[in-house]
Order: C-alpha cells, then sequence, then structure tokens
C-alpha cells in the first residue's frame, strides 16, 4: 500500500496520496489550493529486515562489548545459583523422589 508524496506547483505545499496498491490510479489535488498541477516528490522509503539480517550487520566490537558487560555481571556466574540451593540431605522434608 504505497504513499505518494506530490508537491504542488503554484503553491509549494506537499499533500500525500495513499493507495490502496501499486497499481491503482488516482488523480490528486492539492490538499491546501486544490490545484490539479503536481509533481511527485522523491521521499525514503522503509525496507523490513529480519532479527538474523540485524543481528549480521552488527558491528564484530558489539559482540565483543556484550561478553565483556555480561562477564561483569554476577549473573554470569554459573555456580551463583548452585550455591544458593540447600543440599538435598540437609531439607527438613524433602518430599518423595521425583521419577524421571
Amino acid at each position: 500500500m504505497p504513499v505518494y508524496v506530490y508537491r504542488c506547483r503554484r503553491c509549494e505545499a506537499s499533500t500525500d496520496v495513499f493507495l490502496r496498491s501499486v497499481s491503482s490510479t488516482s488523480e490528486p489535488v492539492c490538499a491546501s489550493c486544490g490545484s490539479a498541477d503536481l509533481e511527485r516528490t522523491v521521499t525514503s522509503f522503509a525496507v523490513s529486515k529480519s532479527e538474523i539480517d540485524r543481528l549480521q550487520q552488527l558491528d564484530p566490537k558489539y559482540y565483543k562489548k556484550v561478553d565483556a558487560a555480561m562477564r561483569n555481571t554476577p549473573e554470569a556466574d554459573p555456580m551463583r545459583h548452585l550455591k544458593q540451593m540447600t543440599p538435598f540431605g540437609a531439607a527438613s522434608d524433602p518430599g518423595p523422589p521425583i521419577d524421571f
């Protein structure tokens, strides 16, 4: 669904025209003065990218910075969770064993 931008040759105002499909035709008129003397202008456009494309375009230095930041956080220590756990034998009522 394209949006075209036209510039009025009479009053220099710009007008946006929304079309439901690329093959649709319209006779745009200026929103300010009502003139049909318009020319289409070049505008920016967006390109959608997948998450993988975005990640591939990242600077390799970014990954090094992320890794360094992760190493400096307490959450990076894998033994942190094990240190907080109560040993199975020290629990007052461990409950029935889990059958895997």
